[in-house]
């Protein structure tokens, strides 16, 4: 494909309307865009037309970002300019961003309102044959990287898929897999980072198996071995997948689909500190010997090597990759630079190869250059924000989550508006009665500003979510969970720099990648929502190229590379060394210390096929170096099954604990006297004598002891958060803050890891530790909380509709509670009702 000096110069003046306006709508300009006059019409016309027949992807771009400009700034006067859009974007595989040009499009029939001629109608609806596909009965009209996708995936057993954000990967995945259910029945297998994520990808579910009355089937967010396994869609997090694998060798069975999200976060692997990069790579090995899906998928953007990745990973052979960088919503960046004593508003664009400049007219560029969040650049953010319009919807990056709070209760304050809107007030309230009065959500919210990071309650998330998707929201701080698929649909990102740390630490500051960056870019804009997505950089000149000629803001892409072997390579001596001796990890074995406990568990489990196991994994050991290992685990008291279900502790540790097991008193029963005491006890020892494990898992300090103690069992006697939390010592927002957190990541998640083994040594059968990472010990609740229903909502409802009722062991509990909440669902309130609507 080549581009003429007219072609160029066509480009470059439709950006230049787009640049210029930009410039004026933020106040940095007063210049009068350029005009798009008849002669550039019908150039950017023959070029869009031209372009749309090429299948290159460059051609694409340009095809996507010149209409987009040209409908955006459109005259009233072009009398078919939305027939010739609809027909060019449909040729070109961007059949859906042409829907949202036609505003009369009847979804019904999936029918345009062209009324031109009859050969566009002919050729609008032979494209839209050709990207068109049909789940039952229900046609679904898609872009054409996703019909190459679909197609691929009816040819293989196992696809990646990459692609920008914006591309609407998760949607095909979701039609999919209700397609192989109704053709096929079976499970669904679908891990996720995080919990946000677990909640959205649940929530999809519900939605599409109610419009397709696949009524049998249940979406479950945690796995039991108790469980009916068969019409099953379970979301997990690695964390709840690999647990599965504790309790069953074999706990899936019949699986139709396995779905690998965000599977960028296996990249570090191999890095001692990253236990969640391993967890998801050890979970997917365990998929690899125990589950034969009929379809894989590995799912991310930007990534290069997917199919080699899933090779090497299942040793499947049928396997395939799709590539994308189209995209359907039309990508700005635009940044501010500082020269001497002028800034500029710098232009890039995915066509361009340099940017164009700007010079700001009227600087008053507050707080530029400098780390610090203060007054001055508040207000300068708050008039930044308040010019790019009352009907913009905008994400504000924030380094920390502590910094997303802060900021999102500056930008309120400095804000003019006034919400009276019932449901936003109905909101705030919600969210004092169930957190706290000061919690600062409170204070941002009625000026329709929100914050959203990981620290959240899980009720408070789900709602804030809804909110955001429902518009109540227009402004939202957030931190990197953005970046692991949390879909808050946004035009607009605003980001000030790449820091990630507001100080910095032993001269130097985290900083975000460039792939991150540009998966931050990404989230401006989404699929049928917007057509044109823009991210505004606050601070150019703190982002760092290494030479002059390297682009700022490249489309960066990230190769995957899984396993062990090159960490094991670079310390085998030493390895080889402790395994010989027997040596348990310690603080001179820090860096490999987890290939010492996963080549032993290993060799443990597997015995005879160890050599292979490892082997997949990059670890060569020779037959005689198993049999030594081998050999001296056979000294071991410890039963080998507590070694299996604590894969991430050494045997020779666990072995240690179990010769001194009688030492540990642990509590047992939820309604025993002085479970805080014997807590705290339990803390304090795994402190002195496992002090490897307690710093993996807890950050909790030794004068915190008791007060975490206590908090662990209000926590698991279902005391609702905002009773936790009426103590007078809460009487800041940063307090509030800290203390979600110690019982959501410490007590819930840390606690629970680190008694683990104890427990399994001398209370197998009990559920105590199982009541302090959920929450709740009555049976109905913690149902309820496996069925994706967050924690304070289920002891809500518990409280309000099931209290008396008594269970039959005979009974399905699970169908119990779904029949009487939908019985019961007038009875609910709004918000409440929000979060358990695929329930219903």
């Amino acid at each position: 494909m080549k581009l003429d000096t007219q072609d160029r110069d066509t480009i470059k003046h439709l950006l230049q309307v787009e640049h210029t306006a930009t410039a004026n709508l933020l106040g940095f300009s007063d210049q009068t865009p350029p005009v798009i006059n008849e002669k550039v019409l019908y150039r950017s016309i023959g070029l869009i037309d031209k372009l749309s027949r090429h299948t290159s992807q460059h051609a694409k771009k340009i095809v996507i970002i010149l209409s987009s400009i040209l409908w955006t700034y459109r005259d009233e006067n072009w009398d078919g300019l939305k027939e010739f859009l609809v027909v060019s974007l449909t040729r070109a595989g961007f059949s859906p961003s042409s829907i949202m040009i036609d505003t009369e499009y009847n979804h019904d029939k999936k029918q345009y309102s062209l009324s031109g001629s009859i050969l566009n109608q002919f050729s609008v609806a032979l494209h839209q044959l050709e990207h068109e596909i049909f789940i039952s009965e229900q046609s679904y009209l898609l872009t054409g990287f996703q019909k190459r996708t679909w197609d691929k995936m009816l040819q293989v057993k196992l696809l990646g898929i990459s692609a920008p954000t914006s591309a609407g990967k998760s949607f095909l995945i979701l039609l999919k897999g209700i397609d192989m259910l109704l053709q096929h029945g079976g499970s669904i297998i679908y891990i996720v980072p995080t919990l946000s994520l677990v909640s959205q990808v649940a929530l999809d579910f519900h939605q599409k198996l109610k419009e397709f009355g696949l009524d049998q089937y249940r979406v479950a967010t945690t796995y039991s071995d108790q469980d009916n396994t068969e019409n099953r869609i379970y979301i997990l997090t690695q964390e709840k997948a690999i647990s599965a694998f504790s309790q069953n060798d074999r706990p899936f069975t019949n699986v139709r689909l396995l779905v690998v999200d965000e599977i960028q976060n296996i990249e570090r692997v191999a890095n001692e500190g990253d236990q969640r990069a391993k967890t998801l790579y050890d979970t997917l090995i365990e998929f690899r010997y125990a589950c034969e899906p009929d379809l894989t998928i590995l799912s991310g953007p930007r990534i290069e090597g997917l199919k080699a990745l899933g090779v090497e990973i299942f040793e499947e052979e049928s396997a395939d990759e799709e590539k994308s960088k189209d995209s359907p919503v039309a990508s700005f960046t635009y940044s501010i630079s500082k020269s001497g004593k002028h800034y500029y508003l710098n232009q890039y664009s995915d066509i361009t190869e340099t940017p164009s400049a700007i010079k700001i007219d009227n600087p008053d560029v507050k707080g530029y250059g400098k780390s610090m969040y203060k007054e001055d650049f508040f207000e300068y953010l708050s008039g930044f924000i308040s010019n790019l319009g009352r009907q913009s919807r905008n994400i504000i990056f924030s380094p920390t989550s502590d910094q997303a709070r802060k900021t999102a209760v500056n930008l309120a304050e400095n804000s003019d508006i006034s919400c009276e809107d019932p449901v936003v007030k109905s909101l705030v309230e919600y969210i004092r009665m169930t957190v706290h009065p000061d919690y600062d959500l409170c204070k941002t919210i009625p000026k329709r500003f929100a914050y959203h990071h990981g620290k959240m309650p899980m009720h408070v998330r789900s709602v804030v979510e809804r909110a955001i998707r429902d518009k109540l929201i227009d402004n939202v701080t957030c931190t990197t969970t953005l970046m692991q698929g949390v879909n808050l649909p946004a035009q607009n990102v605003i980001v000030r720099n790449p820091d990630l740390a507001i100080r910095s630490r032993d001269g130097c500051k985290p900083k975000l990648t460039d792939y991150e960056i540009a998966n931050l870019r990404g989230r401006a804009g989404r699929l049928l929502k917007d057509f044109i997505g823009r991210t505004y950089v606050l601070e150019e000149n703190a982002f760092e190229r290494e030479e002059e000629t390297m682009e700022l803001f490249p489309e960066a892409e990230k190769e995957l590379h899984s396993g062990y072997g090159d960490t094991y390579q670079k310390h085998k001596e030493k390895i080889d060394k402790c395994l010989e001796a027997n040596t348990a990890p310690n603080e001179d074995t820090k860096e490999y210390s987890f290939l010492m406990t996963y080549i032993r568990q290993v060799v443990l489990k597997h015995r005879t096929n160890a050599w292979t196991r490892l082997k997949a994994v990059g670890i060569n050991l020779d037959g005689k170096q198993i049999h030594n290992i081998e050999n001296s685990l056979s000294m071991l008291k410890v039963p080998h099954e507590i070694c299996y279900k604590n894969r991430y502790w050494d045997p020779i540790d666990l072995n240690r604990m179990w010769l001194e097991k009688e030492l540990f008193s642990i509590p047992s029963n939820p309604n025993a006297q002085n479970i805080a005491g014997k807590l705290e006890s339990l803390m304090g020892q795994m402190y002195r004598s496992y002090s490897t494990y307690y710093e993996r898992h807890l950050k909790i300090r030794k004068n915190q002891f008791w007060p975490a103690a206590i908090a662990a069992s209000n926590w698991m006697k279902e005391k609702t958060l905002q009773s936790m939390l009426q103590d007078n010592y809460f009487d800041t927002p940063e307090k509030i803050d800290k203390q979600i957190a110690l019982i959501q990541n410490d007590i819930s998640y840390g606690l629970t890891m680190l008694l683990k083994p104890i427990y399994d040594m001398k209370a197998p059968d009990h559920m105590f530790l199982r009541f302090i990472e959920i929450g709740a010990y009555r049976p109905i609740t913690r149902k309820m909380i496996e069925l994706n229903v967050p924690r304070e909502t289920a002891i809500s409802l518990t409280d309000q509709f099931f209290n008396g009722i008594n269970i039959d062991t005979n009974e399905d509990i699970e169908d119990m509670i779904l029949q009487r909440l939908r019985r019961v669902s007038d009875e609910i309130s709004y918000w409440e009702k929000v979060q358990i609507e695929g329930l219903l």
